[in-house]
């Protein structure tokens, strides 16, 4: 078996970058990749590439801001004859990196599925904390690692475009206080649920505070979402390629 990384993700990762950075800064490309990786993953508890190869971005609408990066990276899956879970976790890895996020591991060998994953398993916007922490826990994540993960919302937007803090360009905590204080341009009633929840509020004043803590909180965590339902042991370590 081979146990160096093959050398075709190094041409795939630079062919991303070319549409994830642009004027040294993160594209739209580059944050809606960020999510792709929680919606292939999360509701089959499995990161299988049904997103792309099921055509969810078209037919579900909690994909419909990643309609054109699911079509990017399914035409870069079929160019360079890799798995498109593969390069979907890739698309996260270095949409994160684009954004001056931290370094997350990228590990190849992934089974794609063309199986379309259940529906009604994502949470929603208007979701509250407790529906939204049960539904993370059933899919072996704790609390601290939803409130962790909630923070990647440093690169996102809402569906009218506009930025979930006033960092818009920075990958940092200021998402938390904002969210906090109201200080946001836009904030997620789901957000704003979690921030404040009995079971959540202490971790997320805690990763508000301090930004050396919620990356020691995130990153474990984002690997952890980029490897269900696959055997890490059996994957090859690229992470050399971000």
């Amino acid at each position: 078996r081979q146990t160096s990384c093959p050398s075709v993700w190094t041409d795939v990762a630079a062919d991303m970058k070319t549409s994830f950075i642009v004027d040294g800064a993160c594209t739209d490309d580059a944050r809606a990749a960020i999510r792709l990786s929680f919606h292939d993953c999360f509701p089959a508890g499995s990161c299988d590439g049904s997103i792309i190869l099921a055509d969810e971005c078209s037919t579900r609408g909690e994909n419909s801001q990643m309609t054109g990066i699911c079509t990017t990276l399914g035409e870069m899956a079929t160019q360079y004859n890799v798995s498109t879970a593969d390069i979907i976790q890739l698309g996260t890895a270095l949409g994160i990196a684009s954004c001056m996020g931290p370094a997350i591991s990228f590990k190849v060998g992934r089974t794609d599925s063309s199986t379309a994953s259940p529906t009604g398993q994502m949470p929603g916007a208007n979701d509250n904390a407790t529906s939204i922490t049960a539904a993370f826990v059933a899919k072996g994540f704790t609390a601290t690692e939803l409130v962790a993960l909630i923070g990647a919302h440093t690169a996102a937007k809402d569906l009218n475009d506009v930025a979930l803090d006033t960092t818009e360009a920075q990958w940092d905590n200021t998402f938390y206080s904002d969210t906090i204080d109201g200080s946001a341009p836009t904030t997620l009633n789901s957000d704003k649920f979690l921030s404040n929840s009995s079971g959540t509020s202490a971790t997320w004043s805690k990763f508000a505070s301090s930004a050396s803590d919620w990356e020691a909180a995130f990153v474990p965590a984002m690997e952890k979402m980029s490897l269900l339902g696959n055997d890490e042991a059996s994957m090859i370590d690229c992470s050399s390629v971000i």
